[in-house]
């Protein structure tokens, strides 16, 4: 009796499968078959991502590796167009350097302050450009330029911000403000956070502040 109820309740579901299927079959193989599209697509996505992110880096080696500068500097330019912000990035910086090692310092400036203004790329590589232009332009650019570009609201963000500190106090000091500066340098050397080479240097120009 029991192998008899399990039969018809067998059937039963058969029926109901069957005509569940008559109902939406296709529409079930059409979402299967839209699924295996899109892993499929997703998959070929990943793979041709991959494939141009290597070829992007690999051109990037191939161009720092040069012992031609002027070759260097003309591959990484090609490098402006590629779809890796990082890597496109990473090329105008060293394009700076390269450009400075050639003594060509108004195109590495002009570079710098490009690279800062790109939103494009990652805030990182923006503010060690903008680092560097300060570096180089600390002798040369006018107080007031100088300090708008490192404003207290933008150091307090920037994972640079005990670098920039340093040389807002340089500032300073070169422009014959050791109160501001000595200010900023016992700041530096009394914050736990400070990098131990910064608070180094802090130390030593404190001295010098002081004098």
């Amino acid at each position: 009796m029991a192998d008899i109820l399990r039969q018809v309740d067998e059937d039963l579901r058969k029926d109901r499968l069957l005509r569940i299927w008559r109902l939406y079959g296709i529409y079930i193989a059409g979402f299967v078959i839209v699924f295996l599209i899109a892993i499929a697509s997703y998959q070929y996505y990943l793979f041709s991502t991959q494939s141009k992110n290597e070829a992007i880096v690999e051109k990037y080696i191939n161009a720092i590796s040069s012992t031609d500068k002027s070759v260097s500097i003309d591959q990484l330019i090609e490098l402006d167009e590629s779809s890796n912000s990082y890597i496109k990035g990473l090329a105008k910086l060293k394009r700076v350097e390269l450009y400075v090692s050639s003594e060509k310092n108004e195109l590495a400036i002009k570079l710098l302050m490009d690279i800062f203004a790109d939103t494009s790329l990652d805030s990182i590589l923006r503010d060690l450009a903008l680092y560097k232009y300060l570096m180089l332009q600390l002798n040369t650019l006018d107080k007031d330029q100088y300090f708008e570009l490192i404003r207290d609201e933008h150091l307090n963000q920037s994972r640079f911000k005990f670098l920039f500190k340093e040389l807002k106090a340089l500032k300073f000091l070169i422009e014959g403000d050791r109160i501001s500066s000595l200010e900023i340098f016992e700041s530096l050397v009394s914050n736990p956070d400070t990098p131990i080479e910064v608070r180094t240097r802090a130390e030593k120009f404190k001295k010098i502040s002081k004098k």
